[in-house]
């Protein structure tokens, strides 16, 4: 059974500012793509909204997404090689996964104009890609340590969910939500993240029980499939 390596203090923390940067990163870009379509494209007619603003909000959130996503991965894999080694092959994956989540949610941006939620559509899109990038990262950093990242980027998720919550609770202005919520997300899934891998760390090196491990068995399996093999042993030799 091979060993995982200890998360120590330093790569912590630069887990965090790769987060930090890269969510940075993806701001910075929807910003860009926001104010570049936003001198062609009219945004409001005497009707209100034009078609062609849903447009620049799903170009803004899919680039925004797109940069945020790919920035993080390739910092945390050059930051934390030890463990995230396949770096070619996560980025690609995590590139990949957002061309096919952008197609995917274009419907939904069609219903959420027609509801009037398409805010709400992108940041469901965002949460929904930076969710499933860190787990793309996760189990590509080895099969036999995929459940942490698993458990732990779930949590992250949900801690994200409950303070978004809180902060729309609170009347914060919806501009401020939009500068912070890269970052911040992203922030918030390797703290979370990190304090989860710190913790299980730290059990496994008390008591000895590495029951996280994909190769450990907590149910008996092997015994049962070991049971089975006997038993088909036998009956080739009958």
């Amino acid at each position: 059974m091979d060993q995982k390596r200890p998360l120590t203090f330093t790569l912590f923390i630069l887990r965090l500012f790769s987060g930090l940067v890269g969510g940075a990163a993806g701001t910075l870009a929807l910003f860009i793509v926001y104010f570049l379509l936003n001198t062609v494209v009219p945004q409001a007619d005497a009707e209100g909204p034009t078609s062609l603003a849903m447009f620049v909000v799903i170009i803004m959130t899919f680039v925004g997404t797109l940069v945020a996503n790919t920035i993080t991965g390739v910092m945390v894999t050059f930051m934390d090689n030890a463990k995230y080694f396949r770096r070619k092959t996560t980025i690609l994956h995590i590139f990949i996964f957002n061309f096919i989540l952008f197609f995917l949610t274009i419907p939904l941006y069609m219903l959420g104009a027609s509801l009037d939620i398409v805010n709400g559509i992108a940041a469901v899109h965002f949460l929904l890609s930076a969710f499933i990038s860190a787990l793309i990262m996760e189990v590509i950093a080895g099969y036999e340590f995929s459940l942490l990242g698993i458990y732990s980027t779930a949590l992250g998720m949900f801690v994200s969910i409950a303070i978004a919550l809180a902060i729309m609770a609170a009347g914060v202005r919806p501009i401020t939500i939009m500068f912070v919520a890269m970052p911040g997300v992203w922030f918030i899934l390797q703290t979370v993240g990190g304090f989860a891998e710190l913790i299980y760390d730290n059990f496994v090196k008390l008591y000895g029980v590495d029951f996280l491990n994909i190769q450990t068995d907590l149910g008996g399996d092997k015994e049962v499939e070991s049971g089975e093999e006997e038993e088909d042993e036998e009956k080739e030799e009958e």
